[in-house]
């Protein structure tokens, strides 16, 4: 079978998944394999940060996964669309679709055309559907609503967190690395799995921060006090799964206990996660101690934090991430008693909507800076590239070391998630943060006498705070963002390497909608290689001010022969967003800390002679177009 005929046949199942009505096949005639699932109830709201949630969804994965072949798969897949909840199934689905090995080259249809109430305002999709009842002959277009006004200052960042591409990559990150992960049953490793939870999300926090900056904003202030009172937020979403709107979060409110966790738990894994880092230590399940040293620490740090299945130690360590999410998505019904759905937190593919998602993960990520702290500072030889030197830097656009900013329009089919009674397009028009074209040139010199493979590392940070005085390179390091990381092999003497902004290794540059994939769009290239996941190319860099915002470009050459662990010549699956995705199935293509060099404090007497002779600074310009 072809992988165009197999996608044919996959697509259907994510359609018209919010019109589904009670579970459909009686317990009799299921397959005996789906014993177990069917238990978290149609219209309730999935959370795969919820742990009865994931461990259902892991069961149905499991199942999923097991099925002898395609065929078997896909009576399996058509069965439980019958029967479970609709967000956890298209959750294992999803997963089990992107592991199969039968599965490869099939893309997933997008989340936002999947769930369009997850992304689009409740007032919206409610026009849309008088316009397609008004209209049913003709494709409809509405425009987007607006989901507040500028009395609330955080609604300045609402291009920011409301982006449609951004929601989307967060879900699919947990889809490539679920928490519930089992080797024993794939054999597939998910190499450094809790250090890039930790990165991904750190990347997440400093482009927020860049934002924050680009709007007049001061810098955000952690969560840090389990007994603050928050700051509100009204999401406009509206569930069709359940008929309920995504809670609102009145303001003043605090974390309040739920039936299966309490605020105190919360406060003791924190105790013993900064514990254990001031002990460099953890201690497993049975007792033992496991080094928190400079090439694992990190990683064991994530899988704790996360509470993923590769936890040492999570009954003792807790799922701090986790059920962070869960408490502030319930903090307005933390007993279920009004049995309100809970808020956008809940939801990895709405929670970035909310600004306390960035506060809890400068929280978490302040856990990690703690653990890197107490790492020795990289020294003048780990920074190095003897022999090879970066002479000059700079951004190639219309105007050099000046890029511009405007917003664009767009547009989403909310017809393949929606059933709007009538066989038209109807679509949503909104709006979206873009840059013009522009591209990297760095001269490089190589004077070894022998070719060199180098990996370019590409950087960018603001150059000055909220007040205008000069960001010190310990206040600047964790507000770098890494645009972009890629192998160049040079040659000895003078090189120039360009590198277009469009091929950055932390962005997806298309989309594949389910129209482009019934047509073939995706089978036809190498769809093998293409895996849904990847920070939107359309916000690859901060906003910026209308008089051009300043921000430093920092270029290093690092030795690629040291860097890879498979080789210079080893082919990467899923090469189209390696930063924040890994190498599906491989080994993360840089055996150097996620983040490096930025990812510890410097030493002063480094960070006076920075930038050394492989790396390269330039002063340069975001300029917002509006």
């Amino acid at each position: 079978m072809s992988i165009k005929e197999k996608q044919d046949q996959i697509l259907p199942l994510f359609e018209k998944l919010t019109t589904l009505t009670r579970q459909q096949i009686p317990p009799e005639q299921r397959d005996p394999r789906l014993i177990g699932v069917g238990v978290l109830p149609r219209g309730t709201l999935f959370s795969c940060f919820h742990e009865r949630h994931l461990k259902e969804a892991t069961k149905l994965f499991e199942v999923l996964y097991k099925a002898a072949d395609f065929a078997d798969f896909l009576n399996l897949a058509k069965q439980a669309r019958d029967v479970v909840n609709e967000g956890l199934f298209v959750y294992a689905l999803s997963v089990a679709v992107v592991h199969r090995d039968d599965c490869r080259g099939v893309t997933l249809p997008p989340i936002q055309e999947v769930f369009p109430d997850r992304f689009i305002p409740a007032e919206t999709i409610n026009l849309a559907s008088k316009e397609a009842r008004n209209n049913p002959t003709e494709d409809v277009v509405v425009e987007i609503e607006d989901t507040g006004n500028i009395l609330e200052p955080e609604y300045k960042l609402a291009y920011f967190r409301e982006d449609i591409g951004i929601n989307a990559h967060h879900w699919y990150w947990h889809v490539v690395y679920p928490a519930n992960w089992s080797v024993e049953l794939t054999g597939k490793v998910k190499d450094r799995k809790g250090e890039l939870f930790y990165y991904m999300h750190q990347q997440m926090c400093a482009r927020y921060d860049s934002e924050r900056l680009s709007n007049g904003l001061n810098r955000m202030v952690a969560f840090h006090n389990f007994e603050e009172k928050l700051e509100g937020y009204a999401p406009h979403l509206t569930s069709l799964v359940s008929g309920l709107h995504y809670a609102s979060r009145p303001q003043g409110f605090s974390l309040r206990d739920l039936t299966e966790v309490d605020v105190q738990d919360m406060e003791r894994w924190r105790e013993r996660i900064l514990e254990a880092i001031d002990l460099k230590h953890v201690h497993d399940s049975k007792g033992n101690e496991v080094p928190l040293d400079e090439t694992n620490g990190a990683n064991i740090l994530g899988t704790i934090i996360e509470a993923s299945s590769d936890s040492p130690n999570k009954g003792f360590y807790g799922s701090l991430h986790n059920w962070g999410h869960v408490m502030m998505a319930r903090m307005h019904d933390p007993d279920g008693r009004f049995q309100e759905n809970p808020g956008v937190m809940s939801d990895t593919s709405t929670s970035l909507r909310d600004p306390i998602f960035y506060r809890w993960h400068r929280f978490v990520d302040n856990i990690f800076q703690q653990y890197k702290s107490t790492l020795q500072p990289y020294t003048w030889e780990q920074l190095s590239f003897p022999g090879v030197k970066a002479v000059s830097c700079e951004v190639k656009a219309k105007q050099n070391n000046v890029i511009t900013t405007f917003i664009k329009d767009e547009e989403l089919t909310l017809s393949h998630g929606i059933n709007f009674g009538t066989d038209r397009k109807v679509k949503v028009k909104y709006h979206h943060l873009d840059h013009e074209p522009f591209s990297i040139t760095v001269n490089a010199q190589n004077s070894s006498g022998a070719p060199k493979h180098a990996t370019v590392r590409v950087f960018l940070a603001p150059k000055f705070d909220e007040l205008g005085n000069r960001l010190s390179p310990d206040e600047q390091r964790p507000l770098f963002i890494e645009l972009d990381k890629f192998h160049k092999q040079l040659a000895p003497g003078n090189n120039v390497i360009s590198r277009n902004a469009i091929d950055s290794n932390v962005t997806l540059s298309h989309t594949y909608t389910f129209d482009e994939l019934r047509a073939g769009q995706s089978a036809s290239a190498d769809a093998s290689e293409y895996c849904s996941c990847g920070w939107p190319e359309h916000m690859l860099v901060p906003r910026g001010t209308h008089k051009g915002m300043d921000f430093q470009l920092f270029v290093m050459l690092t030795d690629y022969s040291e860097d890879n662990p498979e080789g210079a010549n080893v082919k990467t699956i899923c090469n189209d967003a390696v930063s924040y995705c890994g190498a599906k199935d491989q080994k993360y293509p840089d055996k150097k800390p996620m983040g490096f060099p930025f990812d510890r404090p410097l030493l002063s007497s480094v960070a006076a002679k920075l930038p050394t002779e492989n790396t390269c600074v330039t002063d340069i310009k975001i300029k917002f177009l509006g």
